[in-house]
């Protein structure tokens, strides 16, 4: 059997980084029947995908969907922890789930694709002080350093197909780990 996980690397140019997960995949394979494959070159498909991207902010997944994002300064114990509990369908317990307003989606919505304060402030009809408030929030959800850290780690969802949603009934593939441990994840 083969398992295929399936990479983003988003607003990193950088071949060391594709050379550590691969490097961590084989660390993984190591003693397993079934072989791992890896695919850099995955457009969003809709099951589990993992997003490598810039930014200082813990690894997240916004609740009911199948993307786990994780910031390039990750450590390596935390990614490789990561990737093995990815490979079992299970969601490692580094990987913190969020929920996000529908206030603050619209916003991220508008962040993605790069307009200012005063702009989302004058389309969503809200002041400017909200604005920053809602951001703020979200990025003490993702405990994100900065406002452009969470320019990068939603960045994902600026994606065809990939766009951030209010709608909370879609299925997770992943089991938590406290849960279900035993249940597996088919991805390829």
């Amino acid at each position: 059997m083969e398992i295929k996980i399936d990479v983003i690397l988003c607003k990193i140019t950088c071949s060391y980084t594709k050379k550590g997960i691969s490097q961590l995949v084989r660390e993984i394979q190591n003693g397993r029947e079934s072989k791992i494959s890896i695919n850099f070159s995955a457009p969003y498909s809709g099951r589990g995908i993992l997003v490598f991207t810039k930014g200082h902010f813990i690894p997240f997944t916004l609740a009911d969907t199948p993307i786990i994002v994780i910031p390039d300064k990750v450590a390596v114990n935390v990614l490789l922890d990561i990737l093995r509990e990815f490979v079992n369908g299970r969601m490692s317990e580094h990987v913190k789930t969020i929920r996000l307003g529908r206030r603050e989606i619209s916003i991220l919505k508008e962040m993605i694709f790069e307009k200012s304060d005063d702009e989302i402030s004058t389309l969503l009809q809200i002041n400017k002080k909200t604005v920053s408030s809602h951001k703020d929030n979200i990025k003490k959800k993702i405990s994100a350093n900065s406002k452009i850290d969470i320019f990068y780690a939603f960045s994902i969802f600026s994606l065809k197909g990939c766009m951030l949603s209010d709608n909370n009934n879609e299925e997770t593939p992943f089991t938590p780990r406290s849960t279900q441990p035993d249940k597996i994840v088919e991805y390829g």
